[in-house]
């Protein structure tokens, strides 16, 4: 009987081995320590020993990468330089405004104290100016007086966002709040990567001008230019579940659909013979895109993936895509290694992997249809790209779109009437041509997409949420994802069954893997304007606030949004503001008392205390309270007195200068949050 051939060819994709050891090498310098990459070493001795080819390629981009990733790492922050306001120069690497507010990316390098000026290895640190004003741009040279500290975990219950994490894999660990008049422009930068970087904001500038509805300059100014802060809460929630979140992010569909227009344009250079003339040209203005657009790991991959397709037709040779997406993901992450914990690095790879694998074998039409394979081909694309990138969103951003094709195959036939028209229409503002007609063909289907978008998302079950599971399920998963493309290639029995073995194995890692949490827990968060008391029982949330009137509302709204997450991992449905007075099998509230489980609450939240029960367990002392913190001791007599973080910053200080003196026993919620379980 002849045995079955179930060996993996890399023929496709001979960087697939190295990517892998790239990928390996990132993610476990990530956990653990340097010296570890001995094991990597030796595992590069041992399989080259057992002639193990691929096995030693993957063994030895493990260690290269490590070691890389280790270079990688952000310098040790002088702790001396914490915390003391001095006068700080770096140069800017990027710049956003909301909300009056701007916030800029410095990378400090040096700074002046008594006098003297003093280098610094580079400190990536993020700068937020409570004005529009001085005009900055990236790329240039500012020095400002302000006081560096280390970015603060503003988590307040578990599961919350970490802006921490989020920023440290950004290279970013400290911040500063500068006043406007206390930065300035020292040197402007002159280089045209900056000055190529700095047009979005013309550009910007340019389709705000437009003779077009509000939605569609923000849905433009998205697709164009990268640039999101224009976008509402409401639009990102609507494409979100419509399925078309995908086109909120410069990708290699919007690369596409511009190198169709860079085409179009260059055309007549096609038909006088300078075809290589073309090339070229294409290629710089693709790269002259990506960077105006910031170089995002997606835009980038999708150049770089266009840049080897254009120069395989140059030097008229063959080119695999699978291969092309290999050598973009190496390139990225050889510079950046901390790409690839960007959500963009990996939905649009996975993206395109699993498009270049399944579209062709899952279209039903014989390729001779040329018209209505095409026309299928649409919808393959977008079945195609949910399988791979459909459970990382889900995992993200807890929910899955379910009438995504239907969204995902109009706005294929009007995106590109919107991206083109809008670019037309720039270059014509540019040379002084009002382009009112095309502008109402712009915001005519931009209503189309708008009103189909607004259509899907209202229809009845548009959209799961509450999605949550452990990241563990991701390595079955995509491994079933491997299997299934193996077998429509290959054909090979061996493949399909793995892939259901896989598949399986997935549904029920996900079954199994349940975390078990208390039953009744609460927390009293360090929030900034008022202070509230947050009681889980079971799957309610209650709320305890001192906030009053509107603000009521405001602090409402906020928990939900703030600790979505954390009910959405316990199945919490609902969140109910406790009055001042209640009672229920855990909590207890009459007016300042409130009781939940054993310990008893004392909210001091003005300077009259003096009707308040005695000997109370917690005196939660609040922004209201402007007295002498010794009489609450003495007068009440409380086991602990909780600072809240609503208290202003040096009366917080004074309160605790004294408790410390006194020796009275005390929590301070600005240094923590505070929690504890009852059942």
């Amino acid at each position: 009987m002849r045995k079955r051939d179930t060996k993996i060819s890399f023929s496709l994709a001979p960087l697939f081995p190295i990517l892998i050891g790239i990928i390996i090498g990132i993610i476990v310098g990530y956990n653990s320590e340097f010296w570890c990459i001995l094991f990597a070493v030796a595992g590069v001795a041992i399989s080259y020993f057992l002639r193990q080819r691929t096995t030693t390629l993957i063994f030895i981009s493990i260690a290269l990468s490590w070691a890389n990733f280790s270079i990688h790492l952000p310098n040790p922050i002088n702790e001396s330089i914490l915390n003391r306001s001095k006068t700080f120069s770096g140069i800017v690497s990027s710049t956003k405004t909301t909300d009056a507010i701007r916030n800029i990316i410095v990378d400090i390098d040096s700074y002046i104290d008594s006098g003297s000026t003093h280098s610094v290895p580079s400190i990536k640190s993020i700068i937020h100016i409570p004005s529009l004003n001085p005009t900055i741009e990236i790329g240039d040279r500012v020095t400002f007086i302000g006081s560096l500290s280390k970015i603060k975990d503003k988590r307040d219950l578990p599961d919350e966002f970490d802006i921490v994490k989020y920023y440290s894999n950004n290279g970013i660990y400290t911040s500063s709040f500068v006043q406007p008049e206390d930065i300035h422009v020292s040197t402007e930068n002159k280089s045209l990567y900056y000055k190529i970087q700095n047009y979005r904001d013309n550009i910007t500038h340019i389709i705000a001008s437009l003779p077009i509805s509000t939605g569609c300059i923000e849905f433009l100014n998205t697709t164009i230019t990268g640039d999101t802060s224009m976008l509402t809460e409401d639009q990102r929630i609507k494409y979100s579940t419509s399925g078309l979140a995908h086109i909120l992010a410069l990708s290699g569909l919007h690369i596409g659909i511009i190198s169709f227009f860079i085409a179009l344009v260059l055309f007549p250079i096609d038909i006088l013979g300078w075809r290589k003339a073309r090339y070229i040209t294409t290629i710089i203005l693709l790269w002259i895109y990506a960077i105006m657009t910031g170089l995002s790991p997606s835009v980038t991959r999708a150049v770089i993936m266009a840049t080897i397709f254009i120069i395989a037709q140059i030097i008229q040779r063959n080119h695999s895509p699978y291969n092309s997406l290999c050598f973009a993901a190496i390139i990225i992450l050889i510079f950046d290694p901390y790409s690839i914990f960007d959500i963009g690095f990996q939905l649009s790879f996975i993206a395109v992997g699993t498009i270049l694998i399944f579209t062709n074998k899952i279209n039903p039409i014989n390729r001779k249809n040329n018209i209505l394979y095409s026309i299928c081909a649409i919808a393959c694309v977008s079945i195609a790209a949910m399988i791979g990138t459909g459970i990382i969103s889900a995992y993200y951003f807890h929910n899955f779109p379910i009438y995504f094709l239907i969204a995902n195959i109009i706005s294929s036939y009007i995106l590109p009437i919107i991206i083109v028209g809008g670019v037309i229409a720039i270059i014509l503002i540019l040379f002084g041509v009002e382009p009112n007609i095309l502008c109402n063909i712009i915001d005519f289907s931009y209503n189309i997409m708008n009103n189909i978008t607004n259509i899907i998302t209202t229809l009845p079950g548009a959209n799961i949420d509450n999605i949550y599971f452990s990241p563990w399920i991701f390595i079955p998963y995509f491994i079933s994802i491997i299997c299934l493309g193996l077998a429509l290639h290959f054909k090979k029995r061996f493949w399909y069954y793995n892939t259901i073995i896989f598949i399986i194995f997935s549904i029920v890692l996900s079954r199994l893997y349940k975390p078990q949490y208390c039953k009744t827990e609460y927390f009293i968060p360090h929030d900034t304007y008022y202070t509230n008391i947050i009681v889980r029982d079971t799957t309610t949330l209650y709320l305890i606030s001192t906030a009053r009137g509107g603000y009521i509302e405001q602090s409402y709204n906020n928990c939900l949004k703030k600790y979505k997450d954390y009910m959405g991992k316990r199945g919490i449905d609902s969140l109910i503001i406790i009055p001042q007075q209640y009672s229920n099998n855990h909590i207890y509230r009459n007016g300042s008392s409130i009781i939940i489980g054993n310990d008893e609450f004392t909210i001091i939240d003005n300077n009259n205390f003096d009707y308040i029960k005695q000997r109370p367990k917690y005196a939660l002392v609040c922004n209201g309270f402007k007295g002498n913190i010794l009489d609450i001791s003495t007068i009440l007599n409380p086991d602990t007195i909780i600072l809240s973080s609503d208290l202003h910053k040096k009366r917080h200080l004074r309160y605790i200068d004294t408790c410390v003196i006194h020796n009275i026993p005390y929590i301070s919620l600005r240094e923590r949050w505070f929690h504890k379980v009852i059942k």
